[in-house]
């Protein structure tokens, strides 16, 4: 079994284009395969805690940090 060395989870995780999203409290974005296996696609380390749920609209990903609203898209 593969285990992930991570601090405390307490956004929902949300999914998107194949992805499950989870951030955990010091701003690290974990996007996993979406799947029956487990597997780590990407760590995005956001720079601030975050607490909140990410939130998905057209394409665009939005981390709401301590300090800053962070959106991330492909373009």
């Amino acid at each position: 079994m593969l285990f992930v060395k991570a601090d405390s989870f307490l956004s929902s995780p949300v999914a998107s284009d194949g992805k499950i999203y989870i951030t955990d409290v010091k701003g690290i974005v974990y996007a996993l395969a979406a799947g029956p296996e487990f597997k780590i696609m990407n760590k995005m380390p956001l720079g601030d805690v975050c607490m909140t749920t990410p939130a998905i609209t057209d394409g665009i990903i939005f981390f709401r940090t301590e300090k800053h609203l962070i959106a991330v898209s492909k373009n």
